[in-house]
């Protein structure tokens, strides 16, 4: 399949895509599922799981912000695969051009990524985390993301994180046909 880089998806290309409303009903989202399931075979189950920033533990949790400590909680993966006995957790994301709020998505995101290494380095488990970051924002930040997988604390279960974008994704998945590693 034949996937737009994440360095070409601009405004005016997201505009310019049959699939993209407005930015208002989350078509980007769909977008990225839809590719995401032709490629795995199987459309991804909705997800309600969260990451507990203070001792990374996984839970559902549908509305946090109705506890105390509501903001000790990550957003909710967008998606969920079971393969096997590997459960595949997914992220996605579409920032399109540079601002502040898309510094602040960016940042959340970071600190995204950075609970499930922490969860993975505690709790082990089956899982796997898949983190897809569209966009021509993504691509130019993606430094910053790779500086935090390749930290030597991270070193061992860094192989069960992706960071990327969908055309990696692609690549990645049939390298790994599910991640067995």
């Amino acid at each position: 399949m034949n996937i737009v880089r994440a360095i070409l998806q601009t405004k005016q290309w997201r505009n310019s895509c049959e699939w993209y409303v407005n930015g208002k009903h989350n078509e980007c989202e769909l977008y990225q599922r839809n590719i995401i399931s032709l490629i795995i075979g199987s459309p991804l189950v909705k997800s309600s799981v969260r990451i507990n920033t203070c001792d990374y533990r996984m839970q559902i949790n549908t509305n946090p912000m109705k506890s105390e400590d509501g903001f000790d909680w990550t957003e909710d993966f967008d998606g969920f695969l079971m393969d096997g006995g590997n459960e595949l957790y997914f992220n996605l994301k579409m920032v399109c051009s540079q601002g502040g709020s898309q510094t602040r998505t960016l940042r959340e995101v970071y600190h995204f990524i950075k609970s499930q290494l922490e969860h993975l380095l505690i709790y082990r488990g089956n899982a796997h985390f898949v983190n897809i970051l569209d966009g021509d924002e993504c691509h130019r930040v993606m430094p910053k993301f790779n500086y935090l997988i390749e930290l030597p604390k991270y070193m061992q279960i860094k192989n069960r994180v992706y960071v990327g974008d969908l055309a990696g994704f692609q690549e990645w998945f049939q390298i790994n046909k599910c991640p067995t590693i």
